[in-house]
């Protein structure tokens, strides 16, 4: 264990060269550090993201990419396909889903109960779709849906069952929920039945109160005031209730809550597998763009953050393997009489790997207690200049595009907004100090071992009548 012993008097006695190998391998283990604790906060910035947003998964119309088949095709888009029951029936039953919700949006015409009239009506207005061009505007709105209590508007208290029972999974048929000023104007009460009108087929069916609700909204649209939009006029019934007054017979949408929001990616992979939606017209949203707009500052950081782990890995690595070659070169003579006295070469070569180990040793521990602060501030700056770049970009883009909402709800529109995360904390973890160590081991080896290869030629004799 002479070598040891010979590395260490080395060190001691080269203090210069000594201390520019340690400042080398101290920035090398702080930037690399930095790297692997942005990462660090990068994954557990994407776990608050999903989070804050929710573990919903919805699939619904592309409307970007109808948008874009609609300008290809100059406006004649065609016929949708429908969403229906039959091609989602697996995906409830992926492990991953801990509750799902279907919506279908419909309207319908009345044949014995009167709606509540719109205040500011407009007579006669009228709507494209019929043979003669005026078909009359419907006289109700309808969603159907197989559990109301998990609809926003139920959930937030806007709207609440005052009599009856919510719809659940286990309704089936045409069961209703009416709105209390629609009940008192027709006296309808619970288990009292009344007839709706398809305004495609014309054709009628009864439907039973299966529960009365209150909503707070006084009136609806003063913009379109037709019956159709007056809240008191929108009736919730069952999925299979719904189906023959919505068009094509297809879904609005289907939302899926997830057990845990980590799932979300492998769910939306497993629910296009086991489905057989047209990918063409439906996507399955994990409020994507919301995610998006919170996690692209703190990603492009992170994108960065790696590009300068893999340069300074190699870049440290070339000037240490520099350093080496340097000193190997200097102390020729050193190596000539210790060959000569029968030292073995291996040792020589142990004796240049563990005088920087060691030296690596001191740096690494100096990074460890000073990398968590280099990396936050080295963070903060990058973070700020990919906030302002974003903040900069979305006040740029038009808002234009088609925004979609229904007249029933817009449940769409209840999704989480995402804000830009402005701010991460950088900690340095062990599993990141052992990741660091090893990186920063495998540097020094592969640094050192390289320009020692020097050595394995040498003879002493050669050495020395050269240094004479």
């Amino acid at each position: 264990m002479d070598f040891i012993r010979r590395a260490c008097i080395s060190i001691w006695a080269k203090k210069g060269k000594s201390f520019l190998m340690l400042i080398l391998l101290f920035v090398l283990c702080s930037l690399v550090f930095a790297g692997f604790a942005i990462q660090s906060a990068t994954r557990a910035s994407e776990d608050i993201a999903r989070k804050k947003l929710g573990g919903d998964v919805t699939l619904t119309l592309d409307m970007d990419k109808l948008m874009k088949k609609m300008e290809e095709s100059n406006g004649n888009l065609g016929e949708v396909p429908p969403l229906t029951l039959k091609d989602i029936e697996k995906v409830k039953n992926l492990k991953a889903v801990a509750d799902y919700q279907y919506i279908v949006d419909a309207f319908a015409a009345k044949v014995d109960k009167s709606p509540v009239k719109s205040d500011n009506q407009a007579g006669g207005m009228t709507v494209a779709g019929s043979s003669d061009g005026k078909a009359k505007m419907p006289d109700f709105a309808m969603m159907g849906t197989n559990k109301t209590n998990s609809l926003a508007n139920f959930k937030n208290g806007k709207e609440k069952i005052i009599s009856g029972k919510p719809i659940t999974n286990k309704d089936k048929g045409n069961l209703a929920l009416i709105e209390k000023r629609f009940a008192n104007q027709n006296k309808l009460k619970v288990g009292d039945t009344f007839q709706l009108k398809d305004l495609e087929t014309n054709k009628s069916q009864k439907f039973t109160v299966h529960g009365i609700y209150e909503n707070k909204e006084v009136s609806g649209s003063q913009q379109f005031p037709v019956d159709f939009m007056e809240p008191a006029n929108k009736i919730y019934t069952t999925v299979d209730g719904a189906m023959p007054f919505s068009h094509n017979g297809s879904l609005a949408s289907a939302k899926y809550s997830m057990t845990d929001p980590k799932l979300i990616d492998s769910f939306k992979k497993a629910a296009a597998d086991v489905s057989s939606v047209d990918k063409d017209f439906y996507k399955w949203d994990a409020n994507d763009a919301a995610y998006k707009t919170m996690m692209q500052p703190i990603q492009n950081v992170a994108s960065f953050a790696n590009i300068i782990v893999i340069i300074t890995a190699l870049a440290g690595g070339l000037i240490l393997a520099l350093l080496v070659l340097l000193s190997i070169r200097e102390r020729r003579f050193e190596m000539g009489v210790l060959l000569s006295l029968g030292e073995n070469k291996a040792k020589l070569i142990g004796q240049f790997l563990v005088e920087v180990i060691l030296i690596g040793m001191i740096a690494f521990s100096a990074a460890c207690l000073t990398s968590e602060a280099i990396g936050q501030t080295v963070t903060d700056q990058m973070l700020n200049k990919e906030v302002q770049q974003a903040k900069d970009d979305e006040a740029n883009t038009p808002s234009g595009g088609m925004q979609m909402a229904t007249v029933i709800g817009d449940e769409q529109g209840e999704k989480p907004k995402g804000e830009v995360i402005d701010k991460v904390d950088v900690h340095i973890s062990q599993q990141d100090m052992v990741e660091v160590g090893g990186i920063g081991l495998l540097v020094v080896i592969i640094a050192t071992l390289l320009p020692c290869l020097f050595i394995i030629r040498l003879q002493p004799k050669m050495i020395l009548s050269k240094n004479d």
